[in-house]
């Protein structure tokens, strides 16, 4: 395991500490008392082969895969994909998983084989991003052929597989036919979602269990009427930290523990981002890559791995904060949450600082009921015509309409679901599913329902309008703005470092 988080009070002897946001990097002097919540360690990812043979070989539930094999077996194997990690691994542990499923399978004399990407609503994957996830190895071997597909959630071919309550599930053709189905997948946050599930699944079901209203019920009988009807092998990677490259390593580092190589990096790109704010961050931030330690591999029935998978994770990451904050402060990176976009849009900065970042606690959130979050990030408009081209038009003519969940799904959701524009970019030019922002509003909507304010740092004010939120023009003025609700002397946690953090109020 790496070195766990912990909790550093700032007094009069702290030094500046890094804050991040958008593109830019700085150090800041925080006020004093405040508990900043540093996460593990990152360390150097490392060959991951034996633990994922061990995985396969010794599961923590059920017959090893060999045994599961055989020559007259239909076997697809599915890479679900829930948009993370960020900053994307510089070589993805998934590679390795599929090539030792595919190895086994062929001395097994397994010659049915097919591998499904398990997006969702998520943009599918490009012949590029194939390559790049899982090598050119299995690319090369599958794709000329057709045997590497893409989920499409509004494919006609969906086939139906039982109901829950008077609704209709239906799932990916080529799943659904399989004898056996390797699922290879990550765990490398707090999130409690079935990728599987939401990956495979049609239009109106992820809806039901992800959509406004959705319940742990609803996601819960889903997945566990799709586990009575596929047959599944599950393989999962527990992630660490982000180790980044030597360019940014001051990021993944403890100010006090910085050489002076990130001293010199760390002055560069403050110099870089500054002199050229669009080509400079482009170029610095644009499409990081890192390191992940691999901390462990586990294999087996699929709910027995997740349960694993999540306790591995937990147990590394978790951060004991003590008590609940008045105002919570974190970051906003853009490289962390927004592949190929240095800064991130306003949509994804807020779902990053309210749900991955405030949101990511045990038990008890990490803010009071009533509190204030105030977030760094300059929620410039920049959305990508052709990603994000649905979410880019929810910000400027849905919002200023209504900010209610319950209106918007109503009003706006169903035209935007059949819109054929959307679906023509989703379909044939890797945007994401137009109901994809929907859904993130919601999830937005839910996590501010107990806080008082959302105060952006830096941010523009317009930005901050459209989404019910309020700027400031830096930290203190947004203490002085949160004043009026917490009052003068309140207690402030800070969320520290680009990666994912789990904390844990007693």
């Amino acid at each position: 395991m790496p070195r766990p988080g912990f909790v550093l009070e700032v007094d009069d002897r702290t030094p500046p500490l890094l804050t991040m946001s958008g593109a830019s990097v700085r150090l800041q002097r925080l006020a004093l008392g405040t508990h900043v919540a540093y996460p593990a360690a990152a360390s150097p990812s490392s060959d991951p082969v034996a633990l994922v043979d061990g995985a396969l070989l010794t599961p923590v539930s059920g017959n090893a895969l060999a045994g599961q094999l055989g020559p007259e077996t239909r076997l697809t194997i599915v890479v679900t994909d829930s948009g993370g990690p960020q900053p994307r691994m510089r070589f993805d542990v998934r590679r390795t998983m599929v090539e030792r499923v595919l190895e086994l399978a062929a001395r097994c004399k397994v010659d049915d084989v097919e591998v499904v990407i398990a997006t969702g609503l998520s943009r599918r994957w490009s012949a590029g991003d194939i390559s790049r996830v899982l090598g050119d190895r299995v690319a090369t071997s599958f794709l000329a052929d057709g045997l590497i597909t893409s989920h499409d959630v509004t494919s006609d071919d969906l086939v139906p597989i039982g109901e829950i309550d008077g609704h209709e599930v239906r799932l990916n053709a080529r799943v659904a036919a399989s004898d056996l189905v390797v699922s290879v997948g990550l765990r490398d946050d707090h999130h409690e979602a079935d990728p599987f599930v939401l990956g495979l699944t049609d239009v109106h079901t992820i809806s039901r269990i992800a959509g406004l209203g959705a319940t742990r019920e609803a996601a819960r009988t889903t997945s566990a009427l799709v586990a009575a009807k596929v047959t599944t092998f599950a393989v999962v990677a527990v992630l660490g930290q982000p180790w980044l490259s030597p360019s940014l390593s001051f990021l993944h580092r403890r100010e006090w523990e910085w050489r002076l190589g990130d001293q010199l990096t760390y002055a560069a790109a403050r110099q870089f981002v500054a002199a050229l704010p669009v080509r400079g961050a482009q170029k610095l931030y644009a499409s990081p890559t890192a390191d992940y330690d691999v901390l462990d591999v586990i294999g087996g029935n699929p709910h027995a791995v997740h349960r694993e998978a999540r306790e591995v994770w937990r147990a590394a990451n978790i951060v004991e904060l003590g008590r609940q904050a008045d105002v919570l402060v974190t970051s906003v990176w853009g490289a962390a949450f927004n592949s190929g976009n240095p800064v991130g849009t306003p949509l994804n900065a807020a779902h990053h600082a309210l749900v991955d970042r405030a949101g990511s606690h045990v038990g008890t959130p990490l803010v009071r009921e009533g509190g204030v979050l105030v977030a760094m990030h300059p929620l410039v408009r920049n959305f990508s015509n052709r990603i994000e081209s649905a979410a880019a038009d929810f910000f400027t003519e849905v919002l200023p309409e209504t900010l209610d969940p319950a209106e918007i799904q109503g009003r706006f959701e169903n035209g935007a679901a059949h819109d054929p524009w959307y679906l023509s970019l989703y379909r044939e030019r890797f945007a994401h599913h137009p109901l994809r922002v929907f859904h993130t509003w919601y999830r937005l909507q839910e996590a501010a329902a107990g806080l008082s304010d959302v105060i952006w740092v830096g941010g523009d004010r317009r930005s901050a309008e459209v989404m019910g939120h309020r700027a400031a023009s830096s930290l203190a003025d947004a203490y002085e703005v949160a004043a009026a609700v917490v009052g003068r002397n309140p207690d402030i946690t800070h969320l520290h470092g680009p990666g994912p953090l789990l904390g844990a109020v007693a």
